[in-house]
């Protein structure tokens, strides 16, 4: 335990608030130096050293160490977060604390949990030695991770590996993953025509009403099949009445396994005249239940007062499979609106999710 988590908190919620003012969006080619330099401070003041690993990159990847006693416990973190989106009652990046929670993109995914997890070891010696690997492309499908990870094999080589969050429910209950489900990120497109006028309907094609189709008969063969957007003639002048000219859509699919099996799959049930394009695929991760930092998250979760979920694989995607090392997902602390308007995290529950953070690394040290 790190008494100086509790003695410092309020710095603390402070420096994690002033983190997620940074608009670290990754998406329309957002340069995100200034906010991988940002983490480079935080792992300094955790005790550690940092460096940014691609200097010559818009969202570069960062390495830090933490030195401490054996084992070396890798840990995950991201950086980067969403577009904000529509529907917000509030500044996305004020970092707003309203009625005991933090209001602002990143705060339930991730960087609240990045920052905090960070700071837990901050005024104290760390029980063990930790590297850590700070992502900046986690929202794009972290493209360059993996061949960044083969060239930094040797400095990220670890035991164990953990990734933490605030996934904490209403019931009680706390998320510990040893997985993530795989990804396919798809785009259908049909058509490739002007608008014209709507009551040509019937005598030319229909694009939208094709696309339609397909995603209706593709939900119906593979319900885990979710549309993300969907766009056909001028969505910003609904006034106009036309046969659109084209149409688009673009779909995540999530699976346990077997994901050339179920891409064929899609391939099958989409007619000629719609076109699939694979925009990425993401490989799903296992680690054993009985892994040590498995088990010292649960143990830890449950001496904190919460119920351990332990479940093999996660419905979120994390670049898991890259590790190297058995792995733990998840935490403390309430957390909501991920990717939606209005996100946020518990204050309270930040400080709670600090503790266990370190104290999962503690009890990693003693195994």
């Amino acid at each position: 335990m790190n008494p100086a988590i509790d003695r410092d908190f309020d710095a603390h919620l402070e420096r994690v608030r002033e983190f997620l003012r940074i608009p670290s969006v990754s998406a329309y080619d957002g340069d995100l130096r200034s906010t991988a330099a940002a983490v480079c401070e935080l792992i300094e003041a955790a005790g550690g050293s940092a460096e940014i690993a691609e200097p010559g990159e818009k969202r570069p990847t960062v390495i830090g160490v933490i030195d401490g006693p054996g084992p070396t416990v890798l840990r995950y973190g991201m950086y980067d977060v969403q577009p904000p989106g529509a529907g917000w009652s509030r500044e996305p990046f004020a970092a707003e604390i309203d009625d005991g929670r933090i209001y602002a993109r990143g705060a339930a995914n991730s960087k609240a949990a990045l920052a905090g997890s960070l700071l837990a070891f901050a005024g104290t010696a760390s029980p063990c030695r930790q590297v850590l690997l700070m992502d900046g492309e986690e929202e794009l499908g972290s493209p360059r991770l993996a061949a960044f990870c083969e060239q930094h094999r040797e400095e990220l080589k670890a035991d164990w590996a953990l990734d933490f969050d605030m996934h904490e429910r209403e019931d009680g209950s706390a998320p510990v993953v040893a997985g993530c489900k795989g990804l396919h990120e798809l785009e259908l497109r049909a058509g490739d025509g002007v608008d014209v006028h709507s009551s040509l309907i019937g005598s030319v094609p229909a694009p939208a009403s094709d696309l339609v189709r397909a995603l209706v008969r593709l939900q119906a063969e593979i319900p885990a099949a979710n549309v993300t957007w969907l766009l056909a003639g001028t969505p910003e002048d609904t006034s106009r009445t036309v046969v659109p000219g084209s149409a688009r859509a673009g779909i995540d699919l999530r699976f346990d396994s077997g994901g050339d099996a179920l891409l064929e799959r899609v391939r099958e049930l989409i007619p000629p005249e719609v076109e699939l394009i694979v925009k990425g695929t993401y490989p799903p991760a296992t680690s054993p239940l009985d892994a040590p930092p498995v088990q010292a998250m649960a143990r830890v979760i449950e001496r904190l007062g919460a119920r351990p979920a332990v479940a093999a694989q996660a419905p979120w995607w994390g670049p898991y499979f890259l590790y190297g090392a058995p792995f733990a997902s998840g935490g403390l602390g309430r957390s909501d609106g991920a990717h939606g308007p209005d996100e946020w995290c518990e204050v309270d529950g930040l400080r709670r999710f600090m503790h266990m953070a370190y104290d999962t690394v503690e009890e990693l040290a003693r195994t």
